[in-house]
This record gives C-alpha cells, structure tokens and sequence, in this order.
C-alpha cells in the first residue's frame, strides 16, 4: 500500500533588490524565475525602484519604504538645513525688497547671497553629505527592512537572493534569522530553470 504524495507545492524565491533602481540583470533574473513557474517575492527599497521596471505581473513586490527622501530622518533634516530653509528664509527677506527702488541694492545683495548659499549646499549635499550616507544607506535599509521581510513568512521559502550591493546587510540579517533558507548573493537560475 503506498501513501499519497503530499501536495507539490511551487519553489518560493525570496529577491532583495535595494538599489534605487533595479538592473537589467534582476529583471532577467526575476522573469526567468516566473517564467520556470517559481514563485518570486521581491523586496525593494522604495515606491520608484520599480516605476519603470514593467515587471510580471506574478512578481509579488514589497517595499522597505514609501519614499526614501521623505522616509529616513537623517535625509529630511539634511534636506531642510541646506536647502528648504535657506530657501524660505530668502524668500521672505526678498519678498520685502523685491520692487523697491530705495532697496534695489540690497535686493541684489540677498540675490547674490542666495545663488552663492545655493551653490555651497549642493556643493555640502554632494561631496559630504551623499558619500557618507551611501556607505550608511545599506545599513539604514536593512533596519528598515527586516519588518517588511518578516512579513513575507520567509520560514517557508527556498531562497533568499541579494541582488545588489545593498540588499547584503539585510539578506545576512535574515540568514541569521532563518538559518534554514539558503541565502546567497548569486543570481543563480540553475536550481529552477535548468540549463539556460
């Protein structure tokens, strides 16, 4: 007498792509998954990363954050010292001397001010600011990241895949967390697609 097989149930991939958009390369990987009948899960960063991705419709994706500018509080706060403030404050001070002629000289003086103010936050933003916060990124995402994985019940899928450089920290978060889910940061279609 031999006993039933249990149900055959689909092989589960679980993508981490935290990269503000995502490469051709994942989108390959992605939709040779789907199309060799896995079901794939993918976690992003943000709302945009896939915007102009044209992703299956199968691909089940989630998101660490709804928009990361508005999301991480080092960048709303770096956003509003360099540039929302400095922008209000002239705007005001030049709404009352716009137009005047006694205050002509002084408007140009807070013109001069503000374009010169301008140039050194853009300047701030991007040689101090943005290559810290590209190396601290990955790590901000993978502490953001870990509820939304958790979420995805990661107990019952067969792999966990870093796409990107900054889906590392997160993927070796959630190893850790499910020791019995291979983890890997290779791209890797032969387990599902066979000799392609």
């Amino acid at each position: 007498m031999s006993t039933p097989a249990g149900p055959v149930t689909k092989p589960r991939v679980v993508v981490i792509a935290l990269s503000y958009k995502l490469t051709t390369r994942v989108k390959s990987y992605v939709q040779d998954l789907v199309d060799a009948g896995v079901d794939v899960d993918l976690l992003v960063a943000e709302s945009s990363s896939t915007q102009d991705a044209d992703l299956d419709p199968q691909v089940r994706v989630h998101r660490v954050l709804d928009v990361e500018a508005s999301d991480i509080t080092i960048r709303r706060i770096e956003r509003g010292l360099l540039f929302t403030l400095p922008a209000k404050a002239f705007g005001k001070a030049r709404s009352l001397t716009v137009g005047r002629p006694a205050l002509k000289k002084v408007d140009a003086g807070l013109a001069l001010t503000r374009r010169a103010q301008s140039k050194v936050s853009k300047g701030i933003h991007k040689k101090m600011f943005w290559p810290t916060f590209r190396v601290m990124r990955p790590l901000i995402l993978s502490r953001r990241g870990q509820g939304p994985a958790v979420d995805l019940d990661l107990a019952h899928a067969d792999r966990i895949v870093a796409a990107d450089q900054p889906a590392v920290p997160l993927a070796w978060r959630l190893s850790r967390r499910y020791p019995g889910v291979r983890t890997t940061t290779a791209l890797d279609r032969k387990p599902y697609v066979g000799d392609k």
